[in-house]
């Protein structure tokens, strides 16, 4: 959650290394201006944004293009730098161009009121940024008791489109100031993982080597140190830790901090640690990437973009799920805009058409941008699978849908949203000369905000809605779709999409057929058989690796290894509907007695043997035989004597387990026939 905006006098106490700051802005407040800002001219085209295109955190300023030449100032409240030579300005922006240039971007400050002295300005080509700027101001303006800032565009703002600008401060640097600008470790993680971040010199002195440390959850501390780096102010710096995030399944705080600075403690340990929430999942699966588009039929710009993206969207039919949102604009905007399609805009801020979102971020409108976002959205995992059905709608106007979800992390204020949608509409014809569109959402269900669900680690839950879809723009009632999308409602990140299946009926058959130690079948095995037990050579220490082969190919089978011996392996098998499953178990325990006195108590022959083997010292004695992977292979109870035939097993070490009233003893043998 981003800090409520606050303005930070400077305090004149030593030590105090906040009073370096004089004033943070990021827009947090969803005013505009915010509280003791002014703007000058054009004040309607200011505007908070739900975006984060600045590279910020939502919401954050936008200024929005319009046909006039003329200029406009967002300007800061008043700041007392008496007694100040220099302070730095540092903001994020992002510049989105129309073309054509003949106007300026830039910031500048003044004192008393008087005319503005520009500190920093861009004459646009092209788009400019995001990018994270540090503007030294040194000039007469600073030093004085009622310093003010602006941002300013001047000229012809139709060559332009949007300027975003976030994360606002002024402070006077310290002289050595590392910063942990951001945990770039994704939140949820399967297997050993990277810890990674980026760092900021937010002082007067180079850095030429930094050392990170990190922990989880107030554990072990792994340090890494990085040299050879030349930062100046401004610099920022990604760096990966030596040591892996290697965790059991479940939730951690991860902690990272700056521990030195050029071999030494900063001034400011303030800006050096951040925490970020990290969920070990307990699987992974293929995330199907969603598009998002919203288009209009008197959209020009929207034909051109559909002209390449829609036989794009053909090829890629099943890999990708797709919906678009029809807009109430430009002119006269589509006959089939609907307000459930515009608060899905106001939800992604979307202020142009077309406007295209993948997996819940903006993407540019340019096939390079898609091909480029759809590359790098297949390689990133799902933690949610689902299944749904919705009936064919063939009397009246109702169409019923179930959905189960089965997640494999805890997910807390998450999103469900239900599309309706038609394959094809052909009756709304506008300007733009497209004569028909695909995927053109019909309904919302319930409505455009979905339905809020918290999520558990592999507990399914089933949610089933009916709708009535009559006064809709359906065209054709057999032509219609129903898009499942998850997201997290605060981050907007889709981390699951795909379509219902007309009348689906899914597979209920949660057993295996195989249940395997190290690649070896569990003796015994049985699908119906639940719960095992096996015991493993004396010093084993690494769990073995537990394998499961599902009866319905289709069903999911999760492995979740004991984090120690002994201890237990689980597997949870969920059949292709979701919702019925099995847990089979393996409980591992180590053998031990072996090198003990009690051992000579007993001897095995012949070692090696060609099948059959003989105990002396044994009296009513139990036998347990034991192949290499703990796995029982044999068992005998109130033994004296006689032969025990192992023929039937295959060449390799085994181990004889003795059990009787006075000790416990574990002899090694060789079968070789």
């Amino acid at each position: 959650m981003k800090k409520i905006y606050t303005f930070l006098l400077l305090i004149a106490m030593s030590g105090v290394v906040f009073a370096q700051t004089f004033i943070t802005e990021d827009f947090s407040s969803g005013t505009m201006p915010p509280s003791g800002w002014t703007i000058d001219n054009l004040s309607a085209q200011w505007s908070s944004s739900a975006t984060a295109n600045a590279e910020g955190t939502s919401p954050e300023a936008m200024f929005t293009w319009k046909q006039v030449i003329d200029a406009s100032h967002l300007i800061s409240p008043a700041i007392d730098l008496t007694g100040y030579q220099s302070v730095v300005l540092r903001f994020k922006h992002y510049l989105d161009n129309y073309g054509g240039g003949n106007y300026v971007i830039g910031a500048a400050t003044r004192s008393g009121g008087g005319d503005w002295n520009t500190v920093w300005e861009e004459s646009p080509t092209g788009h400019i940024g995001p990018e994270d700027l540090l503007i030294t101001v040194d000039n007469d303006d600073v030093g004085q008791s009622d310093f003010e800032f602006c941002f300013y565009l001047d000229g012809n703002l139709y060559n332009m489109n949007y300027w975003y600008i976030d994360d606002i401060s002024l402070f006077n640097p310290l002289n050595l100031d590392g910063a942990m600008q951001t945990i770039t470790t994704y939140p949820f993680v399967s297997g050993p993982t990277a810890v990674e971040g980026v760092v900021f010199n937010n002082g007067l002195t180079p850095i030429t080597s930094i050392e990170i440390s990190w922990q989880a959850n107030g554990g072990s501390i792994f340090t890494s140190n990085f040299s050879g780096m030349n930062l100046d102010m401004g610099d920022s710096y990604s760096f990966t830790c030596d040591d892996l995030f290697d965790f059991p399944i479940g939730l951690y705080d991860l902690q990272v901090w700056i521990s030195s600075v050029n071999g030494t403690p900063d001034d400011d340990p303030a800006n050096n640690s951040l925490t970020k929430e990290i969920s070990v999942v307990s699987h992974i699966v293929d995330r199907r990437p969603l598009f998002e588009e919203f288009t209009s039929s008197t959209c020009a710009p929207c034909a051109t973009f559909n002209a390449p993206f829609v036989p794009w969207c053909v090829t890629h039919a099943d890999d990708i799920t797709l919906v678009k949102y029809q807009m109430n604009w430009p002119g006269s905007g589509d006959p089939y805009y609907t307000e459930e399609g515009g608060e899905r805009r106001g939800y992604y801020g979307v202020t142009w058409v077309p406007w295209l979102v993948g997996n819940g971020s903006f993407v540019n409108t340019d096939m390079s941008s898609v091909n480029g976002f759809y590359n790098s959205a297949v390689d990133v995992p799902g933690f949610v699978s689902f299944v749904a059905s919705r009936t064919t709608v063939s009397r009246g106007t109702t169409m019923d849908i179930d959905i189960t979800l089965l997640p494999y992390a805890n997910f807390d204020n998450f999103n469900l949203q239900v599309v309706v949608f038609e394959y094809l509409t052909t009756g709304n014809v506008g300007t733009n000369g497209e004569t028909e569109w695909e995927h053109v959402m019909m309904k919302m269900v319930p409505d455009a905000s979905g339905t809020s669900i918290n999520l558990a680690d592999r507990e399914p839950i089933t949610i089933s809605q009916s709708i009535d879809l009559a006064g809709t723009n359906i065209e054709e009632w057999d032509d219609l779709g129903v898009a499942i999308i998850v997201q997290d409602l605060a981050s907007k990140e889709v981390h699951q999409s795909g379509y219902a299946v007309e009348n689906g009926v899914f597979a209920n058959d949660a057993t295996l057929t195989a249940l395997n130690v190290d690649g070896e079948l569990v003796a015994g095995f049985d699908p119906a058989v639940l719960n095992y037990y096996v015991e493993l050579p004396e010093g084993t220490t690494v769990v073995p690796s537990v394998t499961g082969v599902s009866t319905d190919p289709n069903a999911i089978v999760i492995v979740v290894p004991a984090t120690e011996l002994p201890g237990t392996t689980t597997v949870d098998v969920f059949a292709e509907d979701l919702q019925t499953y099995l847990t089979y178990t393996i409980d591992f325990t180590v053998l031990t007695g072996i090198g003990d006195d009690s051992a000579d108590k007993i001897s095995v022959y012949p070692n090696p043997s060609t099948g059959l083997i003989h105990i002396d010292g044994a009296k009513n004695a139990e036998i347990s035989i034991y192949n290499t992977v703990g796995v029982l292979v044999g068992e005998y109870n109130n033994y004296s004597e006689g032969a025990i035939d192992l023929s039937t097993q295959a060449n390799g070490i085994y181990f004889v387990k003795v059990s009787s009233e006075n000790f416990v003893a574990t002899k090694r043998i060789t079968l070789n026939r």
